[in-house]
């Protein structure tokens, strides 16, 4: 058989054969791998198959007994304080007039009348004194006697008005002194007073805010612990995912290829030139 033998034969093959090379691959998991795959799978199934186990112990610290007998003392400190008024009373002190009655000396009068009694005292001093002069010359009852007379009173009139004028204002200014200055003291208790009911209405909001947290506190480690139960589901759920998929197996890969027509031509025709040079 020549080579246009072989050639007419592998085209008649070529034409009935048109297909290219085929490849397949088959691949398989390491037995050992497997095994240890599905120890693991089902060790977590055990593990997502348990029960939730909620936290039944205290997650909240109460107040102490101190902490309890401060609230109560506040509160005490807070009704006694609110007990009065001094809003009320500064109002008062600023609307109503000024009194000062009170603070006026009681001796005032008497030391006034005193002082008027020994200033006419010391005028008919003057008198006598006159009047004796006014014998040694020998005018005693005349006109002269008279005009002198006439202005040692009217000297002592002055004086004794303008001193009871002046003790008499001297006690009014002092009294309206004494007055303002217990109304400003006053003032100053009922302001020192309110500021007392403020700071003790703000400890009462302290302790209201205290105790407004603590129960927060365990609402929120109630709510805590309502939404770990929520979240224990999904949780083990990511458990088994990530033991099915989370590990690589050993894998074995084997492969096959198929011969083309082609190729099978030329081994054909290697081995028709092998034997052509083999037999000459």
């Amino acid at each position: 058989m020549g080579i246009e033998t072989v050639l007419g034969l592998g085209a008649a093959y070529l034409g009935s054969k048109s297909s290219g090379p085929k490849q397949t691959s088959t691949s398989t998991v390491d037995p050992a791998t497997a095994a240890r795959y599905e120890d693991l799978y089902n060790r977590a199934q055990g593990v997502a198959g348990q029960p939730f186990t909620p936290y039944t112990g205290a997650r909240v610290a109460g107040f102490n007994p101190d902490q309890l007998a401060g609230f109560d003392a506040t509160r005490n400190m807070f009704g006694r304080s609110l007990s009065f008024d001094p809003t009320g009373q500064l109002n008062n002190l600023a609307q109503g007039p000024l009194n000062i009655q009170q603070f006026q000396n009681p001796y005032n009068e008497q030391v006034i009348n005193n002082t008027l009694g020994d200033l006419n005292d010391a005028r008919q001093m003057q008198i006598q004194s006159d009047q004796d002069a006014a014998i040694g010359r020998g005018a005693f009852g005349g006109s002269r006697s008279a005009l002198l007379e006439s202005e040692t009173n009217k000297n002592f009139a002055d004086i004794a008005g303008r001193t009871s004028g002046n003790l008499r204002q001297s006690g009014f200014n002092n009294a309206a002194n004494l007055a303002l200055n217990d109304r400003n003291f006053r003032a100053g208790l009922f302001g020192n007073q309110l500021a007392d009911q403020y700071r003790g209405l703000g400890l009462l909001s302290g302790i209201g805010n205290q105790q407004q947290g603590l129960g927060q506190a365990g609402l929120d480690a109630n709510y805590n612990e309502f939404t770990r139960g929520l979240n224990y589901g999904p949780q083990q759920v990511d458990l088994l995912r990530s033991a099915v998929f989370g590990g690589t197996p050993g894998m074995t890969t084997t492969s096959q290829n198929k011969v083309s027509g082609m190729d099978r031509i030329g081994n054909a025709i290697g081995s028709y030139n092998t034997v052509q040079g083999l037999f000459g």
